[in-house]
């Protein structure tokens, strides 16, 4: 019973941290489309920042963990190919979240 509870929490941690991948990727791509589809210049792309992770153990930012956005944009017939791509190592080894959305100048 032991074992099976304990299964339990790290399956409830690794989701937890792909969620928040998931969030971040998703703000990413929705910032990206509030911008003017004019203004995107995709010779800026890719660009790679670190995000954290909170693994909501405690409050403060000390136990976090760092990852990478890599966001790419690539020109498509409909307009342009956002992709967002999350990585970030934990306790369990090396996950990775990619997130895509296609954006035309017609929004």
């Amino acid at each position: 019973m032991i074992r099976l509870y304990s299964m339990g929490a790290v399956q409830s941690s690794i989701t937890r941290h792909k969620l928040m991948a998931v969030n971040l990727a998703q703000a990413e791509i929705e910032s990206l489309i509030s911008a003017s589809y004019e203004s995107i210049n995709i010779g800026n792309y890719p660009v790679t920042k670190t995000v954290k992770i909170d693994t909501g153990k405690i409050a403060a930012a000390s136990d976090d963990i760092s990852g990478t956005m890599i966001t790419s944009i690539a020109n498509v017939s409909e307009g342009y190919k956002i992709t967002v791509n999350v990585s970030w190592n934990d306790y369990y080894g090396t996950v990775n979240e990619v997130l895509g959305s296609t954006i035309t100048s017609y929004l």
